[in-house]
């Protein structure tokens, strides 16, 4: 085989001088290549099918049988046993309905890890952390699943309860505008979360948190003409915020340490929802390709990674 010029696609063409015809050369990994950069292009992109074949000069028809094979791909991160990190914030993100989430997990250096499972629970959260090795803290939102898994497999590791799902829960069995006078209060001082930032101010947060339980114990008491309590609500928010209590103020003993999961919300999940929306009528097993895809190639700014501050 001898180089013969050019195609005029600007392709090398080549000679064979035993059979003397001429042919170019083709590298099925080349060609895999590119297909899967218009696969990229197209689940990250804002483009739509017909805008990119379009221009690469090819059929809509063409570019889809082109995409089938990579929804045939194991769409789960691959974690090595034993994975090491300092920081982990861990958050799910349910992509169909209530039938299937992508559990992920955000190191210190922003490195994105996640896993596929029916449900946001203990056994898949097992399932997924058991290949890491304990970090030093873990953020979550308190979902029962993860707490009974951080509690129970890495008992050493701190846990910090995500301040902006904790006002989310108060908001929820309270409203945003209590009637009542030990409700406006609570949910004022649950405000003032994110202004504890040194120990005299968690001191001082503490002994307002603990003048609120004993200024309104009798409501609490109170019961109404069915002999059931009759702030059932007020209670079940105090008791909210008493298990929370020794998991709200991890961050102020490892610096740098953030108090909410925002990096994934705001961050993976947006990008997740963003994708769904863009690509809506997608089957579950396409989903998890979109999603698998999306989170392999998200990237941050250097000037948007706090967590790099985490020693």
């Amino acid at each position: 085989m001898q180089r013969w010029g050019k195609t005029k696609a600007g392709t090398h063409r080549f000679f064979c001088l035993r059979c003397r015809k001429t042919d170019t050369w083709k590298r099925g990994d080349v060609r895999q290549g590119h297909h899967k950069e218009r696969f990229i292009t197209w689940l990250t992109g804002v483009e739509n099918k017909k805008e990119i074949a379009k221009r690469y000069s090819i059929t809509r028809r063409a570019l889809s049988k082109e995409f089938r094979s990579f929804f045939q791909q194991n769409p789960n991160a691959e974690v090595p046993l034993g994975f090491k990190a300092k920081m982990l914030i861990v958050d799910a993100k349910f992509i169909h309905g209530r039938e299937l989430c992508a559990l992920v997990a955000v190191t210190e250096e922003d490195k994105i890890l996640w896993q596929f499972a029916d449900s946001e629970c203990y056994g898949a959260w097992c399932s997924f952390l058991r290949r890491f090795s304990p970090p030093e803290v873990v953020i979550a939102d308190g979902q029962k699943g993860m707490a009974h898994f951080v509690k129970r497999w890495w008992p050493k590791t701190a846990f910090q309860r995500c301040h902006f799902h904790m006002v989310s829960l108060i908001i929820h069995y309270l409203s945003r505008n209590p009637k009542d006078e030990a409700g406006q209060q609570i949910l004022e001082l649950m405000y003032r979360l994110k202004q504890v930032k040194t120990s005299e101010e968690l001191y001082k947060w503490k002994l307002l948190h603990r003048i609120w339980e004993k200024q309104y114990e009798k409501v609490f008491a109170e019961k109404n003409e069915s002999g059931g309590y009759a702030h059932r609500k007020l209670r079940s928010v105090r008791f909210i915020v008493r298990r929370a209590l020794p998991n709200l103020f991890t961050y102020l003993d490892y610096p740098g340490c953030p108090n909410t999961t925002n990096l994934v919300e705001g961050w993976v999940n947006t990008a997740i929802a963003e994708g769904l929306r863009r690509h809506r009528g997608l089957h579950l097993s396409q989903k998890k390709t979109l999603v698998s895809i999306i989170l392999s190639n998200l990237k941050r700014p250097m000037r948007e990674k706090p967590t790099r501050k985490f020693p």
